[in-house]
């Protein structure tokens, strides 16, 4: 949940945010920082971690169905339940926490037979921005790939 870093020459609260992926008053607010003049060189300061930059966590809610959640969130219900680990019989409750992508995130899964073509054609996208984007694929049944589309965050 948080982590420690070690504030080097030049560094703000800004700066240290924007390297840790973060927002600079949680940084001020967890550590008792009122300004940048607070932060000595070597010193170390609790950060919290980066959050996942592909997928959040949502907390279901009374009516909520597998298949709303995957609607709100433009992913496939069979996806859905990869993702989490569940079967299309398991029932979710309220105040469950389950995976679900990020605004922009594009989440297939392989089936047998997927080639890096019908992967690419899936989502929309060229073999380069899918290695990029995808450290390995293996084109195995089951496999999560994902696109980030740009301009989202």
């Amino acid at each position: 949940m948080y982590k420690i870093y070690q504030v080097e020459y030049g560094d703000t609260i800004d700066i240290i945010a924007n390297k840790t992926g973060t927002i600079a008053n949680n940084i001020k607010n967890i550590n008792g920082i009122n300004s940048n003049a607070d932060l000595v060189v070597g010193s170390l300061i609790i950060v919290p971690r980066e959050e996942n930059q592909l997928f959040q966590t949502y907390i279901v809610k009374k009516g909520d169905s597998v298949y709303s959640i995957a609607r709100a969130y433009n992913v496939d219900p069979s996806t859905l339940l990869l993702l989490n680990g569940l079967n299309k019989d398991d029932i979710i409750y309220p105040n469950q926490e389950i995976t679900v992508p990020r605004n922009g995130v594009v989440v297939y899964v392989t089936r047998q037979g997927d080639t890096i073509n019908a992967i690419t054609n899936n989502l929309g996208i060229d073999g380069n921005t899918l290695n990029k984007e995808n450290e390995r694929i293996f084109v195995l049944e089951d496999q999560l790939v994902v696109h980030k589309k740009e301009g989202n965050n």
